[in-house]
């Protein structure tokens, strides 16, 4: 009878919880409209379809070649914090490896917060922040971003209660695709006791990172990702950056000693070892960003906002949920945003090679036109 109570208190809890939307599949998509699934254009996840999916799988038989599944991987973690090493400058004691830096953020959460406790972010940002808070029992409040997208750093330092235990930060944040100013982020740190967790899924993308200054404070942990520049979504390889305190406290003591794949850690590394190829798509990446962001911004009824990510967001002068819907009758996924501040009827788009985004500007252009 007791274990029946404690399960429905769990459920009951659980229905107070957000449930994160993935959005349509491509299967799912192709078969409700009656195309190909080739024919489908997914650009709303974020993922990078600049890297060559011939050379995702040559790595990856490189990598089955290699390894043996049937133990354990060890070597595997050195081998890959040793990797991250030689191309960011940072310790390999600093780094923390995670399935994908959602797992990271879920578990610094688990750490940090409590039945009781709070945890502050910004307003619009990535869900997943709220949905890790929540988990723990914990308050989640949002301080909403000045309509320039910038952030309040005073109105967050306003916010801090004895019970706030983190503060979550995304820089470039998602949707608004702006870097966040790091002199506000830094005087953030150094006037709160908590813990300072920024995410910088982006950060490749744009101009500078603050995983460099993580070592030398006490409070701070950036969180990285292989899913967006390294195009290694579906392997979930995350790492995270901390004082060397912090990152051993958290490897030694609370990270599952087997946390990733040894295939995943392979290929994680084999990309690191590639990085000529990344900065190619990077820079590709930037350079159709700019054309995406003009080409909307010439379409009548279209506003689209600098990015410095590899997603663009755009408000449109028609209801978002409509034109995002006419897009998907199209075999177009993007991802309806709606309001963002202070601005209505907004949308967020992946950043892909210019044949997709020739494809999704002429039909987005054609939705609009649609009963105009």
């Amino acid at each position: 009878m007791n274990g029946k109570k404690i399960i429905e208190e769990v459920i009951s809890r659980a229905c107070s919880l957000s449930i994160y939307d993935v959005g349509e599949t491509i299967e799912g998509l192709a078969s409700r409209i009656g195309r190909k699934t080739s024919e489908i254009l997914k650009l709303n996840s974020n993922e990078n379809f600049f890297i060559s999916l011939e050379f995702v799988r040559s790595i990856l038989r490189q990598v089955i070649e290699e390894v043996d599944p049937r133990i354990y991987p060890r070597d595997e973690f050195r081998e890959l914090r040793e990797a991250i090493s030689r191309n960011t400058g940072v310790a390999p004691e600093n780094i923390i490896i995670g399935t994908g830096s959602d797992q990271l953020i879920d578990l610094v959460s688990r750490i940090f917060l409590k039945e009781g406790d709070e945890a502050i972010s910004i307003e619009p940002t990535f869900p997943i922040y709220e949905r890790c808070v929540r988990i723990q029992n914990a308050e989640y409040r949002a301080v909403p971003l000045k309509n320039d997208f910038s952030l309040d750093a005073d109105a967050i330092l306003a916010s801090i209660t004895p019970k706030t235990k983190v503060i979550f930060l995304c820089s470039p944040n998602n949707p608004t695709a702006n870097q966040l100013n790091h002199k506000d982020i830094l005087r953030i740190a150094e006037n709160f006791d908590g813990l300072i967790a920024v995410d910088e899924a982006y950060a490749d993308f744009s101009s500078s990172s603050l995983i460099n200054v993580a070592d030398s404070l006490e409070n701070l942990i950036v969180f990285r990702t292989f899913s967006k520049v390294f195009g290694l979504a579906g392997l979930r390889v995350g790492y995270a950056v901390a004082n060397r305190r912090l990152s051993s406290m958290i490897n030694e003591r609370f990270q599952m000693p087997y946390s990733v794949s040894i295939t995943a850690l392979r290929a994680a590394v084999k990309m690191l070892e590639n990085m000529d190829y990344i900065r190619e798509t990077i820079n590709a990446i930037k350079s159709e960003r700019e054309r995406l962001i003009r080409k909307l911004n010439e379409i009548s009824g279209v506003r689209a906002f600098p990015s410095e990510t590899n997603f663009v967001l755009f408000q449109v002068n028609k209801s978002s949920l409509i034109v995002y819907r006419s897009l998907l009758n199209r075999g177009i996924i993007i991802r309806n945003i709606g309001r963002v501040l202070k601005f209505e009827n907004c949308l967020r788009v992946t950043v892909a090679p210019r044949h997709y985004m020739d494809r999704f500007t002429k039909d987005l252009e054609e939705v609009l036109w649609e009963g105009a």
